[in-house]
């Protein structure tokens, strides 16, 4: 006869242990994010340079000093020619910058945001971790990585300054804006055929990122030169109703009337050709 107490029993044995071997995987995972710091740390040991934080693989001479310098110069210039009219200011809390090589897996130092760079020369900004990252090419191509550092360095400005409600197409825009962007050189570049007006003002983050990102970006970036361009003023009451966290204006998405839609789509292609 099968005692009815057995699995009770089997149970009250194998709860302590089960205790244990899930504290252990907690632990293990503990451990294995502190390791991943800690070869990250060793690997890419940090440089200070006034507000910025700057990690470099080991051995790379002299690569944390261009960084910072191109950094700082890009930020005085931002905050000197666009502090009055699009409200940047110097950064008050550290920046953390990671100039990757090409060689390194971000998952073990625990750099996930970092996973989408996987072309050289490639950089993003991190709002969470208030980090830039930068992927380098395995022979250092020092203009390129520079451009990188601006273009990411111009997301953290404009993050401060409000860019996490913006529109996609503004926040891309403005990108250009600081990083002194010419449209002559913009409309030149290769790539797929520019979205239309509607197609930018209307587009979502993952346009920015899919097969067409290249196409958006420029797209994005030529729209504000144009709206300041033509638009100056409408422009103006734009940017400062979105950056003071009020709801978007319908200015551009949704003119009052449907000659003001039909004349931006005209003047827009017109604008685009001009610029050669």
């Amino acid at each position: 006869m099968t005692d009815r107490r057995t699995p009770v029993k089997a149970a009250a044995l194998l709860a302590p242990l089960l205790v244990s071997v899930l504290a252990l995987h907690a632990w293990g995972d503990s451990l294995s994010g502190g390791l991943g710091r800690a070869l990250g740390n060793w690997q890419y040991p940090q440089r200070d340079h006034a507000m910025f934080q700057i990690r470099v693989p080991r051995r790379s001479d002299d690569v944390d000093r261009f960084t910072a310098q191109a950094l700082q110069e890009f930020v005085a210039e931002a905050v000197k020619l666009h502090g009055r009219d699009l409200k940047v200011k110097a950064p008050t809390e550290p920046i953390k910058v990671v100039l990757l090589d090409p060689d390194t897996d971000v998952r073990r130092y625990r750099w996930t945001a970092a996973e989408p760079l996987v072309n050289g020369n490639e950089g993003l900004y991190d709002p969470a971790g208030r980090t830039i990252y930068v992927r380098m090419e395995r022979k250092l191509q020092q203009e390129a990585v520079v451009a990188a550092l601006r273009q990411a360095a111009a997301r953290a400005l404009l993050y401060d300054a409000g860019a996490a409600g913006w529109s996609p197409w503004l926040t891309e825009g403005m990108v250009g804006r600081l990083e002194g962007a010419k449209p002559a050189a913009l409309r030149g570049l290769p790539g797929s055929e520019l979205p239309t007006v509607t197609m930018l003002l209307t587009a979502r983050p993952a346009d920015f990122q899919g097969i067409h990102a290249s196409a958006y970006s420029r797209g994005a970036k030529l729209l504000v030169a144009f709206l300041q361009e033509t638009r100056r003023e409408d422009f103006a009451y734009y940017y400062d109703a979105v950056r003071e966290g009020l709801p978007e204006p319908d200015t551009f998405k949704n003119p009052a009337h449907e000659s003001d839609r039909k004349a931006l789509e005209s003047d827009w292609v017109k604008w685009l050709q001009d610029q050669k």
